[in-house]
């Protein structure tokens, strides 16, 4: 009898750790040797910002932004991967206020050219474990054509390009439990004013079979190159003022199978520091009101 007890006993274990091992949602998570994870997501955002220039008045702006991407990844061995991305913007809605100094109405203008806005990605990662303590490497390769977003009138502007890595830290509590931290840094790298975006996440994800939830506090900052123009004679100033921004990201996703899961994710901004801004006077800055995102995202491994 105790033995047959303890034949069960194993076998629960033994699948429940399997059970375990398929978690597709983690920041920690990469296919296995052979096998191919495909992520396909859609996702809308929508900014609300007010724009102020020095005796000319303020006017508030709304951008309501679609977005669609597909990645698909490669389990070289357990441990790394290789990933390629393509992702399109489609054109952007943005709605002008009136001027709170000068009634001058609505407008409704488009952001982009069209609505085949493609960025491309390729990247890879790498998972390392000791004992509990996880730690991953991403390495991520982004461009796109500014011509094809925003068309060849007055754009001489070449193929943006950018490269960036993430920096992961994870402790596995067990029972699918894994707080883990994140450093993010990028910049783009043939151009001679670059920016500098960063951000760090700290967040916690539980990982129970049939779900997982995932929520974190990301907190970004953009170093900004100063520059100048010229409008009548007068030099004017902006991005004088590195900007930051803090953000709660949230995810829950639904497993159907072992292999596949079907997800909602969200970003809401709770925090933005004033930044410059192109204006016809100096001291023209922006505000982001409030700022938001929520897609669908759905997992399948091979």
């Amino acid at each position: 009898m105790n033995y047959k007890t303890l034949l069960m006993a194993s076998a629960a274990v033994l699948f429940s750790t399997q059970a375990m091992a398929q978690d597709l949602t983690g920041v920690f998570s990469v296919p296995g040797k052979g096998q191919i994870m495909s992520d396909t997501s859609i996702k809308m955002t929508r900014t609300k910002t007010s724009k102020h220039t020095p005796g000319w008045g303020s006017v508030s702006m709304v951008r309501d932004g679609l977005y669609a991407g597909e990645t698909l990844e490669y389990g070289i061995t357990d441990n790394l991967s290789i990933n390629g991305t393509i992702m399109n913007a489609f054109d952007r809605d943005i709605t002008n206020d009136v001027y709170t100094h000068y009634a001058i109405g609505w407008d409704t203008d488009k952001t982009y050219n069209n609505d085949h806005n493609f960025m491309y990605a390729l990247g890879a990662k790498y998972n390392m474990r000791f004992n509990d303590v996880l730690f991953q490497i991403a390495p991520t390769y982004t461009t796109w054509d500014p011509k094809s977003w925003f068309g060849h009138r007055y754009n001489d502007a070449r193929w943006q390009k950018n490269i960036g890595v993430d920096l992961k830290a994870g402790l596995d509590l067990g029972n699918g439990l894994t707080p883990y931290i994140v450093y993010h840094i990028d910049s783009d790298i043939d151009t001679a004013h670059r920016e500098l975006d960063q951000f760090v996440k700290v967040g916690v994800h539980k990982y129970a079979g049939k779900w997982a939830l995932d929520g974190a506090i990301r907190y970004e900052w953009t170093k900004n190159h100063e520059d100048s123009y010229d409008w009548l004679g007068t030099v004017f100033k902006y991005n004088e003022k590195n900007t930051t921004e803090t953000w709660f990201d949230t995810e829950a996703d639904y497993y159907l199978k072992d292999n596949m899961a079907l997800g909602l994710y969200g970003s809401y901004l709770i925090d933005a520091h004033d930044r410059a801004y192109y204006g016809i006077a100096s001291g023209a800055k922006e505000h982001v009101n409030s700022d938001y995102e929520i897609g669908v995202r759905f997992k399948v491994l091979f």
